[in-house]
């Protein structure tokens, strides 16, 4: 699995924050819709929120 950079991290945090769809996201940072859930539902076991304190 190809590693993200921290500022995509933010971006998917940011992103679904705001309301867009994960379909939206991913065209938007130009990765996949699976690996984008993967990155949110690891985010979200961690307990991981928008914004970032």
């Amino acid at each position: 699995m190809k590693r993200l950079s921290m500022r995509k991290i933010r971006d998917v945090l940011r992103l679904s924050a705001e309301g867009l769809s994960t379909r939206q996201i991913a065209a938007s940072l130009a990765i996949g819709r699976t690996t984008l859930q993967g990155y949110l539902d690891r985010a979200r076991d961690a307990e991981v929120v928008w914004p970032l304190p």
